[in-house]
């Protein structure tokens, strides 16, 4: 990518109103490197993480030391957790009538058909394989930050209502 696309591109991403975004993931180096793909990406505000599936859960549902956060616009959800699954959190999520509209991103290191049925039938939005390059990585944030940012009319937070 030149650098005048590369600009276009960050300026773009900046421009688009600010979300929310919960990263879950446990192993500190996918960790890191899904931060400073953010980072690199443009995207600083409004990007927290925690380290376990009951982190993500106590912050979804703003319990404990997560009681005054906000609830996040979009989650990106590693499979791989030690204590509960990422399986297990989609769950919980997506069976939860005020969260169910939050999307999830799910990342797995492999894109093994069971993992990938299982994540569709628990209503995971999308499922991706974690990309070995970090430029590869960083475009497949970029990418999605500016669907879930700028294509995508998210849900607004606050209790159900039907029209009549």
């Amino acid at each position: 990518m030149t650098s005048a696309a590369k600009s276009s591109r960050l300026s773009t991403v900046q421009s688009q109103r600010q979300i929310n975004i919960l990263v879950v993931q446990s192993n500190p180096a996918d960790a890191f490197l899904t931060l400073e793909a953010f980072k690199a990406a443009g995207i600083i505000k409004g990007l927290h993480c925690v380290t376990e599936g009951d982190d993500a859960l106590m912050y979804i549902h703003r319990k404990g030391r997560y009681v005054d956060v906000l609830i996040p616009d979009l989650i990106f959800l590693d499979l791989s957790q030690p204590k509960v699954s990422g399986l297990a959190v989609l769950k919980v999520i997506k069976s939860t009538a005020h969260l169910m509209h939050i999307p999830i991103v799910v990342a797995a290191g492999s894109d093994d058909p069971d993992f990938v049925r299982s994540v569709y039938a628990l209503n995971g939005n999308c499922f991706m394989r974690k990309p070995g390059e970090l430029r590869e990585f960083i475009r497949f944030i970029e990418t999605c930050y500016e669907f879930w940012g700028k294509i995508v009319t998210l849900s607004p937070t606050g209790p159900l209502t039907f029209p009549s």
